[in-house]
């Protein structure tokens, strides 16, 4: 070996100790090309052509650098087609052309290779720029770039240029980007496109200003994100993916809107639309949402309409939803619900228009058929309140919808009833119960309730103008047929009258009314003085089995044992007819049957089978085969026909064909 070879195998030694690197270090070299001055034949000649007469310090051709770990594996390898050092020290640099990097992982054995056709090295800091056409690969993912620059501290590839990058099916196009070679993280900057397939082979879209793309297939969007699946269509500022398993979760944040698709073969009928500040999504293997995690100031869920409703949102501070095939199976709201749904088309046969509908709760949760559109069951919590149109609204403490029979049932307490109220009832009851469908309302427990018929309903004779209320254990109300049926102690009145019973009908289509059950009434009435014409006001108790009343005919019939009274009169039968006359007042009333007559003043009494008492004559009329009276004292009168006048203590008694009168008369009782 001549001198001139020994102090060049020196120099280069010295350099490789001058680059720092505690590992063990091979480079590959022709010692016959290694010049430091002039050269005969030159090596790494288009490295010096391009140096524009800087002085190089070292030359190579095919240089080979690498570097190992403690067992001998290699970490780093660095290869070139010529290579020229200039400088000394620290401050040595080599330029490259034909260049390889490769790099491994020494706890995960993943390699990266970069290749350009120059590269600028500095050994002292492991920093390097890449340039003219760099190719990255490792992991399954391919870079591209014009130019690329090393931080060995920061461990990253920066780009001087657009990007383009191929992962799989996956293409991705930026104007700037970067490599985190230990993350093992791809950066792309502004105007990110990227568009092809996941590592399943699912379509997919994503637009941002910033997309970081992880190994193992997840990354995380940043500005203005739009993603886009077979499955999904996703917006916001913010959006992450991360694979679990054979799913996946997604993240966004910001100004999210996502519009979930069913999976392939389902209408787009069952589509859901999400929109709030925060939103947790996990996907099946197909691509199909299984769960959804949504939040805001407020939040909105828009459900798919089914077939009779028209199109809903929900509006909440938080969703918790449940999916199978991307449909919705159920949706959890831990706090304040409003759900809107507009008005469906008309339902035939139906008596009422369609109405606009919204619900408002403090917490609820909807379960959904196999359709993914039908709320089969609701159940609602904290001050529940849906209103239909601008006049019928319902609320209570708590309440369950069922789409199976279109009903709501609304529970309250005796503290805090449930209500429904429209343009013609206001009901209050411990639970109400309505039927859609049907339009029908039911209460039970502790029911009050006012009621205004379309033309005024009368009760007993009253101002038509006047409301009707009542108190019961029971309610139903159809408004197709606009009839009321009150159960169970019912009291109702109107004005001064007053109606008990077991059960109560009112008919507002015939303006009727029927009591049943221990009927008990008080008529307030006006009686005119047919000398002084003076009116007065009096009270008419009847009672009975029955009572019906028809407005029309003006007629109040009592049935079963009846029993009228007007101050110190008392008139009982099988049946009594009441029939009412102008402006609050009774123009007569006929009991027929065993008719029993009495003036409690007189202490007078008349039996027979059949009586007429006028209230304005202040006498009643009794008729029999005969009619029989009796006086306190003994004395006894019969005939066909038999009036008493009121305070006289006067009967006039009257024959007939066959039915002489009779009489027994004491003197003590004359």
């Amino acid at each position: 070996m001549t001198g001139r070879t020994r102090r060049v195998l020196r120099r280069a030694l010295a350099f490789l100790a001058l680059g720092g690197f505690p590992l063990l270090v091979v480079f590959s070299y022709q010692p016959s090309g290694a010049r430091t001055l002039e050269a005969r034949d030159e090596v790494a000649e288009t490295l010096l052509r391009e140096s524009q007469g800087e002085r190089d310090r070292l030359r190579f051709e095919d240089f080979d650098y690498s570097e190992s770990e403690g067992g001998g594996a290699e970490v780093y390898r660095l290869r070139a087609a010529e290579a020229i050092a200039f400088a000394e020290g620290a401050d040595r640099m080599f330029r490259l052309k034909d260049v390889t990097f490769q790099s491994r992982d020494a706890a995960t054995g993943r390699t990266a290779i970069v290749a350009a056709p120059r590269a600028e090295f500095v050994p002292s800091t492991k920093a390097f720029r890449v340039f003219e056409g760099v190719r990255i690969d490792g992991e399954g993912v391919g870079v591209r770039s014009v130019s690329f620059r090393y931080d060995p501290l920061l461990k990253l590839l920066v780009s001087e240029g657009p990007v383009t990058a191929l992962r799989d099916g996956l293409f991705a196009t930026a104007l700037e980007g970067s490599v985190e070679t230990a993350a093992g993280v791809v950066r792309f900057r502004k105007q990110v496109r990227m568009r092809g397939a996941d590592e399943r082979g699912r379509r997919v879209a994503l637009s941002a200003d910033e997309v970081d793309l992880r190994r193992g297939g997840g990354f995380s969007a940043r500005g203005a994100v739009v993603l886009r699946t077979d499955e999904l269509l996703l917006r916001g500022d913010e959006a992450e993916r991360e694979p679990v398993g054979e799913a996946e979760d997604l993240r966004a944040h910001g100004s999210v809107v996502a519009v979930l698709l069913p999976v392939r073969g389902q209408a787009l009928t069952s589509l859901v639309r999400a929109e709030g500040d925060r939103l947790e999504l996990r996907r099946d293997a197909t691509g199909a949402a299984s769960r959804l995690l949504l939040s805001g100031a407020p939040a909105r869920l828009d459900i798919p309409p089914d077939g009779p409703s028209g199109a809903r949102n929900a509006v909440s501070p938080d969703f918790e939803a449940s999916l199978a095939g991307g449909t919705l199976t159920r949706v959890t709201v831990p706090g304040r619900l409003s759900m809107a749904e507009s008005a469906p088309e008309a339902r035939h046969g139906a008596k009422s228009p369609p109405a606009a509908r919204l619900l408002t709760a403090g917490s609820g949760q909807l379960s959904f058929g196999p359709d993914g559109r039908t709320i089969e069951t609701a159940i609602l919590d904290g001050g529940v309140t849906l209103a239909e149109g601008p006049r019928t609204s319902v609320s209570a403490p708590r309440a369950t919808l069922r789409a199976t029979d279109e009903s709501a049932v609304f529970a309250g307490t005796v503290d805090a009833p449930a209500r429904y109220e429209d343009e013609k009832t206001r009901v209050l009851a411990t639970v109400l119960t309505w039927f859609r469908r049907d339009e029908r309302i039911e209460g039970a427990g502790s029911v009050k309730t006012t009621f205004r018929g379309r033309e005024g309903t009368e009760i007993l004779g009253a101002t038509s103008d006047a409301p009707v209320s009542s108190e019961s254990d029971f309610l139903r109300v159809t408004s197709a047929d606009r009839r009321v049926l009150l159960t169970g102690n019912v009291t109702a009145w109107q004005e001064e009258n007053v109606l008990r019973a077991q059960s109560l009908l009112l008919d507002d289509r015939d303006r009727s009314l029927r009591a049943e059950g221990n009927v008990r009434a008080t008529l307030r009435r006006r009686r005119v003085d047919p000398e002084t014409s003076i009116a007065a006001v009096e009270t008419v108790a009847a009672s009975g089995s029955v009572l019906t009343h028809r407005e029309a005919d003006r007629l109040v019939r009592i049935e079963g044992s009846s029993s009228v009274s007007s101050g110190t009169w008392v008139m009982k039968a099988d049946v009594t007819d009441v029939v009412l006359g102008p402006e609050r007042t009774i123009d007569h009333a006929e009991a027929r049957g065993n008719v029993t007559v009495e003036d409690r003043a007189d202490k007078r009494r008349g039996e027979g089978s059949r009586a007429t008492w006028r209230p304005q004559a202040e006498a009643i009329a009794l008729e029999g085969t005969p009619a029989t009276a009796f006086d306190g004292k003994g004395n006894r009168m019969t005939g066909a026909r038999l009036t008493f006048q009121k305070g006289s203590g006067r009967v006039d008694v009257e024959t007939g064909p066959g039915i002489p009168s009779q009489g027994i008369l004491r003197p003590e009782g004359i």
